[in-house]
């Protein structure tokens, strides 16, 4: 029975999963739009289950009414807003929609787009792709539970490392730089342009005139005046955010296992110079890990990141996903690895466990950053062993 399941499963994927991401989405509006609204403290309106993308919707009006979108508005929102003005321009679109419309067109997008990147990327294994997409839909959930932008992330990130497969630096580009304007860390994806000489002048260039572009696009319904203090707000905020505060992160994991209380900026420099290894053996580079240190660049991001929170792992799954998904055949040792990554990293935030044992999974004992540091580690270990890591591109 399970075999005819798998066979079915296989010969019906091109509907088959597109169906279950939509369904997904349908899921979390559903879920969160009829989910009754709560109090909090400090908050003087009732906070929804969609409160995320309430802050989005919220910022396109304040940026409107050249209001500073970086601080406190508790009379309509929890939290603040943490995107660039464009972001909040863009959003716009949304804002103007009713919110169940709205909050379900934007889930779609956070679903759909990394389905999109995954079809794009060249080389993947056709029998293990679909099973290792069914196998990230826990993640897909939680980030999208959360309203969060993540999905688009992961999406924009893997087209961009498909247009790099191509050679189409100017789609890459764009897509890099829209990334690095809805969350700064996707412009360290430029990183793979030094692994293509012939693209890298060019890209440079293309990336300078669409960062201007997007950067100005604010001036559309804001003065320049406004959009520069907006800046300045924004990277104020960056700077204040979470000083002392570890999340789910390399930081968090160290202190926790090992009781290392360094300083983040001093293992963030760390990761960035271990990061940058790979490219000391680039004349002997393997075309094929191109791509996969591309996809350890989209881990990096986020278990560096000492800021992040459970719903930004999709990206980091997503591409440990698509690193599994370029092998020919996954080894043993890669599939405790995915073993682990699926019920610590993915399921550790979950219902499947009891409450005292998630809160001791993700936050206590640091268990759902763990697998994404041993992929990142084990990533980069085979490009620098500059071996045949048994990939089909």
């Amino acid at each position: 029975m399970s075999m005819k399941i798998k066979n079915f499963f296989l010969q019906n994927q091109h509907w088959f999963l597109p169906l279950l991401f939509l369904l997904v989405a349908v899921y979390a509006t559903l879920r969160n739009y009829l989910l009754p609204v709560s109090n909090m403290d400090g908050v003087d309106c009732g906070v929804t289950q969609y409160n995320n993308y309430i802050i989005f919707k919220n910022s396109f009006f304040h940026l409107l009414g050249q209001l500073n979108l970086y601080t406190q508005y508790t009379n309509e929102q929890y939290d603040l807003f943490k995107y660039t003005p464009s972001f909040a321009l863009i959003f716009g679109f949304f804002a103007i929609l009713p919110n169940a419309l709205g909050l379900f067109i934007w889930n779609l997008l956070n679903v759909g787009l990394p389905i999109l990147g995954f079809s794009q990327l060249l080389g993947l294994n056709k029998k293990t792709k679909p099973i290792l997409l069914l196998l990230l839909m826990p993640e897909m959930l939680t980030s999208v539970l959360n309203s969060q932008s993540n999905g688009l992330i992961l999406g924009l990130m893997l087209l961009a490392l498909a247009a790099i497969q191509r050679e189409n630096t100017l789609k890459a580009v764009v897509l890099i730089c829209i990334t690095g304007f809805i969350k700064l860390f996707g412009i360290a994806l430029f990183a793979v342009f030094l692994l293509y000489p012939n693209q890298l002048k060019k890209a440079i260039l293309q990336a300078f005139i669409f960062m201007l572009i997007l950067f100005g696009l604010p001036l559309i319904v804001i003065p320049f005046e406004t959009l520069i203090q907006q800046y300045v707000n924004y990277f104020d905020l960056l700077k204040n955010d979470g000083n002392t505060f570890l999340k789910y992160s390399v930081m968090a994991w160290l202190n926790t296992w090992f009781h290392l209380n360094i300083g983040k900026n001093i293992v963030l420099a760390i990761g960035l110079v271990i990061q940058l290894i790979p490219l000391f053996f680039q004349s002997n580079f393997l075309k094929k890990n191109r791509i996969v240190y591309g996809l350890s660049w989209m881990i990096w991001v986020v278990i560096f990141n000492h800021m992040a929170e459970s719903a930004t792992y999709i990206i980091a799954v997503g591409a440990i996903m698509a690193f599994l998904a370029m092998k020919v055949k996954i080894s043993n040792y890669y599939l405790i690895g995915l073993v682990l990554l699926f019920f610590l990293t993915e399921l550790g935030p979950s219902d499947i466990y009891p409450k005292y044992l998630r809160i001791w999974i993700v936050e206590t004992a640091q268990l759902k950053v763990f697998p994404c540091i041993v992929f990142w580690v084990l990533m980069l270990f085979e490009i620098i062993k500059l071996r045949d890591t048994r990939l089909k591109y």
